[in-house]
């Protein structure tokens, strides 16, 4: 018996209508697929090309920007969001008639059948039989009339979560903007120490060719080449630790921008940066607040704070979920239903209760309530972590800001004792180690200046991330004042 007329009618408009509403679903995923199989099934022995990336004479803003739309955290972090808005519609699809959506509490189900048997005309002749045929077919229709406030628990639960996963977002794009800034100066600073070590080999080497002038014209002696040659070779062993500090420094700077080893090293990537003694590159205002300032601020905006509070909310519409779901469903349905050649229809109202469940519901309801006073908890720790981050930041700025001063007088000072020391000890009025004392007082100095403007820049970027401000540049070269 073939389907009749009808049948194939509505089996059409089935067809259509799940063609209708997956296609562009359907579609997506399977884009989808076929850019995640690039990643699965790559031959990690082929090359891989990539295009040279340069950033030279870029500006941390630029280079935080940069970060920002390449860090594949950053993008692991939007799709959270958009996974957290797909689970708020999905639940929001649940809601019943009395809410602010009713036209979701619809739910339509149609279903189409054809089955064949067979049976004998005759008992003793198995060979004489006649197949017969039904087609059937079913549209049912559920509406769910009143669920006591599970739904409306359930988007408020997801609703907080979808907050707290932009805010999330929101924090992990000030941890790129602090690591980004933090390898930046980093990496300033190590390349004028390499400019510092570079000034120390040119003093020795300078000393080891007065040493060599003076030995021909018998005013010294050989072991005074000797210990010049060693002081040379010490110099230019810390030359090469200096240039070591530089490769890793601009590693980690690259690689926190999300630039791979193949897109270029920093120096290519960056370019070189000289001139790093003479003037350094300020990157913030020095901050004026104190603890109990910058902590109160920093207790409304922090971006780890409203996570914990977003998180807080979630748990304590939780808890109003499982209060609900200790109560029964309210429910009306409506059927038809088509078996060749009968017709019937059917309606009716339905309310279920559970009564017993194991306790498993109660427990829930324990659970959730334990869920809050972790979550009420996790605030608590949020703000402890966040006070001690925030004297530790603000301990490390005024400290570096200390040393900056204190720094720079001594460096005015060890410059004067080495052109004194210099001068004299060409006409043998000092001796080798005083000398040697000299060059390593002035080598210090100025690495002193330049580690601790830096790490005052970096305690600068800190407190952006901690408080949850929005970073205010203030890119340009500071110049050496002299006296």
């Amino acid at each position: 018996m073939s389907l009749s007329k009808s049948h194939k009618i509505l089996f059409i408009l089935f067809s259509i209508s799940i063609f209708l509403f997956g296609c562009s679903a359907v579609k997506e995923a399977r884009v989808q697929q076929d850019k995640s199989k690039k990643v699965m099934y790559e031959d990690l022995a082929d090359k891989c090309e990539f295009k040279p990336i340069k950033l030279a004479s870029t500006k941390l803003s630029d280079l935080v920007a940069f970060a920002m739309t390449n860090r594949p955290a950053m993008v692991s972090a939007a799709l959270a969001v958009k996974d957290a808005r797909l689970q708020l519609k999905s639940i929001a699809a649940d809601a019943p008639l009395a809410s602010k959506t009713p036209w979701s509490a619809l739910d339509a189900n149609l279903s189409l059948g054809y089955s064949e048997s067979s049976s004998a005309e005759h008992f003793k002749d198995f060979d004489s039989s006649t197949e017969r045929g039904s087609a059937s077919s079913s549209l049912s229709l559920d509406l769910l009339l009143y669920d006591f406030g599970r739904n409306d628990a359930r988007q408020r639960s997801a609703a907080e979560k979808v907050i707290a996963a932009e805010l999330e977002l929101i924090q992990e794009g000030y941890k790129v903007f602090y690591e980004v800034a933090s390898a930046y100066f980093t990496l300033m600073c190590n390349e004028a120490l390499c400019e510092v070590a570079s000034t120390n080999i040119t003093q020795y080497a300078t000393h080891l060719a007065q040493a060599e002038d003076r030995y021909e014209q018998g005013y010294a002696q050989k072991l005074d080449i000797l210990r010049a040659k060693l002081d040379l070779a010490r110099a230019q062993e810390g030359a090469v630790a200096a240039s070591n500090d530089v490769d890793i420094a601009g590693a980690n700077l690259v690689a926190y921008l999300g630039i791979n080893a193949a897109q270029g090293k920093h120096n290519s990537v960056l370019g070189g940066r000289l001139g790093g003694l003479n003037r350094v590159m300020r990157g913030f205002n020095d901050s004026t607040g104190t603890v109990e300032s910058v902590f109160a601020e920093a207790r409304i905006n922090a971006p780890a704070l409203k996570v914990a509070r977003a998180r807080l909310r979630a748990a304590s519409a939780d808890v109003d979920y499982a209060i609900a779901d200790l109560k029964p469903n309210i429910s009306a349905s409506l059927s038809l239903n088509w078996t060749d050649p009968l017709w019937m229809w059917r309606w009716g109202l339905s309310s279920a209760q559970s009564l017993f469940t194991g306790w498993r519901k109660t427990t829930a309801l324990e659970r959730a309530t334990l869920a809050l006073k972790v979550s009420e908890n996790q605030v608590a720790s949020a703000e402890l972590q966040l006070s001690r981050n925030l004297e530790v930041a603000l301990a490390e700025r005024d400290n570096a800001n200390e040393a900056e001063k204190t720094a720079n007088e001594s460096l005015i000072q060890a410059r004067e004792n080495l052109e004194t020391v210099l001068s004299q000890y060409e006409v043998e009025e000092v001796s080798r180690i005083e000398f040697t004392d000299a060059v390593s007082s002035y080598t210090e100095a100025l690495g002193n200046r330049v580690k601790s403007f830096y790490r005052g820049q970096i305690a600068e970027a800190a407190l952006f991330e901690l408080i949850g401000m929005i970073p205010q540049y203030n890119e340009e070269n500071v110049m050496e004042k002299r006296k």
